[in-house]
């Protein structure tokens, strides 16, 4: 069970090392990271300033859904205004408090996150600035790792541990094509914009932390439809 930063294509390699030293700074979390463009170690450690253990257990892969697989939770991260974004401080006890393995998401350096990305977390944190919106990468990984660091002395559960393990996010997004299937055969989703009604839909299952049984109930249940379904 931990927290994963995940970088999810960062542009530079030197970003990368000085996130490395954020997390060896902190003992926050992994480090996680998508698609790295033009990844050149070296480079990293120039800024890694010593973190050659958190550099060298650094999970590289090839897509966000890789990264998130396994967590049971996610929260993204963006400098744009977001209705009912988290402050870091916040973002650390909610991913502390996580009964499994969860993620902070990080965009890249020129763009961030998409919308589209962002649909799919379970919350959405910022850091709040005065007068520039966006910080540099590594400065976003240590103000949350800082958060959590602080976080890990006062976070405690706040609900009872699951019944039974929690649904992750490779399951969850299994439901979502699954669903995304069956809903557009059965004429509820625009078939121009399928996916805007289709994540609330999923923002509601999020929001109710279903076991994996549960989602595996839902799963049998769309899997029934679609067999017994006229066509």
């Amino acid at each position: 069970m931990g927290i994963r930063f995940v970088l999810n294509r960062p542009r530079s390699s030197q970003n990368i090392g000085a996130c490395a030293r954020a997390l060896a700074n902190t003992g926050a979390g992994s480090l996680w990271v998508v698609e790295p463009l033009g990844f050149d170690r070296t480079e990293a450690a120039k800024l890694a300033a010593g973190a050659d253990e958190v550099l060298e257990s650094m999970r590289v892969v090839r897509t966000l859904d890789e990264a998130l697989a396994e967590c049971v939770d996610v929260v993204m991260t963006t400098g744009r205004p977001s209705a009912g974004a988290l402050a870091p401080d916040q973002a650390a006890l909610r991913l502390l408090r996580a009964p499994g393995e969860c993620a902070l998401v990080f965009g890249d350096e020129v763009r961030g996150l998409t919308n589209r990305d962002l649909r799919r977390a379970g919350a959405v944190a910022t850091i709040p600035t005065a007068h520039k919106s966006s910080l540099n990468l590594a400065q976003a990984v240590m103000v949350f790792g800082y958060e959590v660091l602080k976080g890990r002395g006062i976070a405690a559960p706040v609900r009872p541990p699951p019944l039974d393990t929690p649904a992750d996010e490779q399951l969850l997004s299994l439901l979502r094509e699954r669903a995304r299937e069956l809903l557009l055969a059965a004429g509820f989703l625009n078939p121009q914009q399928p996916d805007k009604v289709l994540d609330e839909l999923l923002s509601l299952l999020r929001r109710a932390a279903p076991t994996r049984r549960e989602a595996e109930l839902l799963l049998a249940a769309a899997a029934q439809v679609d067999r017994t379904r006229v066509r």
